[in-house]
């Protein structure tokens, strides 16, 4: 039996130090295997922890329309979200149902993502070489995974609906990872296309198929005093700019000390 918690709508600074904190918990054995779902109150993107916010994001733009940026602790590629997305996590140990292999991983994880949409009437395959899923050749799920103290984490949203005028807005290239298309419009696609547009449904949907892609059951749960204390004190880190723009500043550093190094053998 695994843990399922439904928070609904959150801060999404405060998502991000919360699944870093289940997923430590999980990882040390204090807290049960976790699926988390959740919206973000308001417009956020999540930057992948390797990328640079100066590549990705319009920073300008987010700054004067309140759209916080959000450096993960996972991998992977930045996402705009909004309320109209559901937004999971798959908090495992590490060596357990979850695969070691990365891509194994994907595969398992993402097959509750394609069993959900079959429910819901909407055809779902996964797309190896983004790690995504699609739906009538066009992308409904976006995904990330990410390794750290003993616990594996998958993380991914589920298009109900979408803002494509201001992520275009947001993203400096919004059809990054997509196949090849014009537009994001062009290569994304929602629910709401599909005249799908009961949350309920589509959630319970979604769950039942971690059940049964990952062979667990699940059950409500709470968040523990633990992971709530944990979480709290990593939401600093979060909204620091220093962490933000982590990746930036390193990329200035090394710059900056190849032109020095530069200049010494001139």
């Amino acid at each position: 039996m695994w843990r399922f918690l439904d928070l609904d709508k959150i801060d999404g600074f405060y998502s991000a130090a919360l699944f870093e904190s289940i997923g430590r918990h999980v990882g040390a054995g204090s807290s049960p295997e976790t699926i988390l779902f959740w919206r973000v109150k308001s417009p956020v993107v999540y930057l992948g922890y390797h990328q640079c916010v100066e590549d990705e994001i319009n920073a300008g733009f987010c700054s004067r329309s309140n759209i916080g940026v959000v450096r993960r602790i996972l991998g992977g590629g930045c996402g705009f979200c909004d309320e109209d997305q559901i937004l999971f996590s798959v908090i495992g140990k590490e060596g357990g149902v979850i695969p070691g292999d990365i891509q194994a991983a994907y595969k398992k994880v993402l097959g509750g993502v394609v069993d959900a949409l079959g429910t819901i009437g909407a055809e779902g395959e996964i797309e190896p070489a983004r790690n995504a899923v699609y739906s009538k050749g066009r992308k409904i799920s976006g995904n990330a995974q990410g390794r750290f103290d003993g616990a594996v984490l998958i993380n991914g949203s589920v298009l109900l609906d979408f803002d494509f005028e201001l992520m275009d807005k947001v993203l400096k290239n919004p059809t990054k990872n997509l196949h090849p298309v014009s537009s994001a419009r062009e290569g994304m696609i929602t629910l709401k296309d599909m005249d799908i547009t009961d949350i309920k449904y589509v959630k319970n949907s979604l769950r039942q198929g971690f059940e049964k892609a990952l062979g667990i059951g699940l059950r409500e749960g709470m968040l523990t005093e633990s992971e709530v204390d944990t979480a709290d004190r990593l939401l600093d880190k979060y909204r620091q700019k220093d962490w933000t723009y982590k990746m930036d500043i390193k990329r200035k550093l090394r710059k900056k000390r190849f032109l020095l190094t530069a200049d010494e053998h001139r």
